[in-house]
């Protein structure tokens, strides 16, 4: 049988050699029912090709590749069942990208239905989105992030991949993306749900939002000290009290944060500056000395190293004047 096509949710095949108007149809819900595997199958030249480019000739090798995936990109509401679909077109989207051929791929990737796709085809166009982002490629970068913010009807366990771009684009300190990608997993009942609405509060503090950060804040759901993200709260809080000027209740917070949070939350490094900040405005040297050492000792690599450790040369100048 040959694939023609896909019609009212159902493949289109036909009978091998002359086209004499037969057809057959088969539901694409009832094959996924059945957990039927799709198999396209390919010549030897395209497994060559894909083991010429994993040795590091993506140039040579693309045209081969490009040959048998091209007509499988007409397909893509096959790529909820198993089988070969998308790891060809994959392989395509790794030829362009060693090609460097960014537009091509981008064209390309922004076509999957990301939600219907294997899980992993989320973190795979969340990875190229941050080497587009590498590369300089700024207009490719941006059609593809609006693709991944944009796709709707994405399971618990894709939010969570979503969730884990977001998390670069924060520590890249890329706020803007990171915010669009969390408000996209926020509105979205899901285990998510609620540390993706701190991290939105979080981001639109850094984006200079008056409004948003509290807005988010207060329609959280209650929370104890056990519940993780509650530390990242009072962290937040903590920066929205410093920017108004309002030093105890900042302290407050950030000593609350900082007494439920551990080394191991990703805002620990910031939580622990925030107290040296605080202590140090409060005229408590010796303990925001103690904050900004503790940072720079647990966290070497931490970009809240550098600035505590700026801090701590301020703190010493001011020290050794009086």
């Amino acid at each position: 049988m040959v694939l023609t096509g896909i019609e009212n949710n159902e493949i289109v095949l036909r009978p091998l050699g002359s086209d004499l108007g037969g057809r057959a149809y088969l539901n694409i819900d009832e094959l996924q029912r059945q957990r039927v595997a799709l198999l396209f199958p390919f010549p030897e030249a395209y497994y060559n090709a894909v083991e010429q480019m994993e040795q590091g000739n993506a140039l040579a090798a693309l045209p081969q590749i490009q040959k048998e995936a091209v007509p499988l990109l007409d397909y893509f509401p096959l790529s909820v069942l198993p089988g070969n679909l998308m790891p060809t077109v994959l392989s395509y989207l790794d030829a362009l990208r060693g090609a460097q051929r960014w537009k091509d791929a981008v064209d390309v990737a922004i076509r999957i239905p990301l939600a219907i796709a294997p899980e992993a085809t989320v973190t795979y166009v969340g990875d190229m989105a941050l080497e587009l982002h590498h590369s300089g490629e700024i207009a490719a970068l941006d059609l593809l992030h609006a693709h991944i913010v944009q796709t709707r009807g994405m399971t618990d366990n894709q939010l969570a991949l979503a969730m884990e771009i977001a998390d670069q684009w924060r520590e890249r300190q890329e706020y803007l993306r990171a915010y669009q990608l969390y408000q996209k997993i926020q509105v979205v009942e899901s285990s998510q749900q609620t540390l993706a609405r701190l991290w939105v509060a979080y981001c639109s503090f850094y984006l200079g939002h008056e409004i948003v950060p509290q807005i988010f804040l207060d329609v959280l759901p209650e929370m104890d000290v056990t519940t993780y993200g509650y530390s990242l709260r009072e962290l937040i809080k903590a920066r929205l009290r410093y920017r108004e000027e309002a030093y105890d209740m900042a302290i407050r917070s950030a000593a609350e944060g900082k007494t439920y949070s551990n080394a191991l939350d990703p805002w620990y490094p910031e939580l622990l500056y925030m107290v040296g900040l605080l202590y140090q405005q409060r005229g408590m040297d010796a303990a925001a000395n103690a904050a900004y050492r503790e940072v720079s000792i647990l966290f070497p690599a931490s970009p809240w190293t550098t600035k505590s450790l700026e801090a701590l040369e301020n703190l010493t100048s001011e020290l050794s004047t009086l």
